[in-house]
């Protein structure tokens, strides 16, 4: 490892401003995770969820014991103790979106939960501002891709985080939600929206919990922010999929071609063609126009 971050200190000098590629944290995880001396450390990383995780001494007990030459122990500024550093903190912060969702997953959505039913009605709301809701318990949920009058039982499977997520899409890409929600609600080519936004909740979840996920996150930024916008690129994408599919689908090809779509998105995944910047400007956009 000592090679590794070494080799990088001439380039990094400057390393606030230049932050270091996802290739160079997954190596160091890799060495880290497979180090026989490095073991209190692995379990510090990957199995604390304190957020508040002391980065630093760990930093320093990992060069102490990988045997780093004496200039870069004894100063924190060096590019090497920060490459190690910052690669930590984006470890780390993977296992922390983890336990964060997890957590959400875990926590049952309750109607007598004034804070879930709050949420659930913003997200009316937000997908109908021009539609009333007549009561909560209504038919008009069927309108927005909800199973039934209740949309609190769709959210079994994957708790308050399902909710969460489908509300996040809408309040960071407005646009892109309504168009999506336009194009599910096609009388011949329709499909859940709500529904099949819990369905891409899950499959973000298990590409996150599967390490599948990690150096995707790695470039873009180990935060639950950054993971529920790779949410939205993963709906965005889904809906051009089923749009511009040949021949047409309907509702009873979907399980199948939902399976289809996972498959592309893991490949992806694998060759590093994942463009967030598809959907990120589309939110710079949103935001610059909220302003004015």
């Amino acid at each position: 490892m000592t090679t590794l971050v070494e080799k990088h200190e001439s380039k990094k000098k400057q390393l606030q401003l230049s932050p270091i590629s996802k290739h160079i944290v997954q190596r160091i995880h890799r060495s880290i995770y497979h180090s026989r001396e490095l073991i209190n450390e692995k379990n510090l990383l990957y199995e604390n969820k304190v957020y508040s995780l002391d980065i630093e001494a760990i930093a320093e007990t990992i060069m102490y014991k990988k045997q780093f030459p004496l200039h870069v122990r004894f100063d924190i500024n060096s590019a090497p103790a920060q490459i190690l550093r910052q690669a930590l903190s984006r470890i780390h912060g993977y296992q922390l979106i983890l336990a964060q969702v997890e957590e959400e997953i875990a926590e049952k959505y309750k109607s007598e939960n004034k804070e879930h039913e709050k949420k659930l009605l913003d997200l009316w709301n937000e997908m109908k501002p021009n539609t009333p809701l007549n009561s909560r318990i209504s038919k008009q949920w069927v309108d927005i891709g909800f199973q039934g009058s209740d949309p609190a039982t769709d959210f079994r499977g994957m708790g308050v985080h399902g909710l969460n997520d489908l509300l996040y899409f809408v309040q960071h890409y407005p646009t892109i939600a309504h168009s999506v929600l336009q194009h599910a609600s096609h009388p011949v080519y329709w499909y859940p929206y709500a529904i099949v936004g819990i369905n891409i909740t899950k499959f973000a979840y298990q590409l996150l919990e599967t390490k599948k996920l990690q150096l995707h996150l790695f470039e873009y930024g180990t935060s639950l922010a950054q993971f529920t916008d790779f949410y939205c690129y993963l709906f965005y994408t889904f809906n051009r999929f089923w749009v511009n599919h040949e021949p047409k689908l309907t509702v009873m090809d979907f399980e199948r071609k939902f399976n289809d779509f996972k498959l592309q998105i893991e490949k992806d995944l694998s060759c590093g063609k994942i463009n967030m910047n598809i959907i990120l400007q589309r939110k710079k956009n949103e935001n610059d126009g909220a302003r004015f």
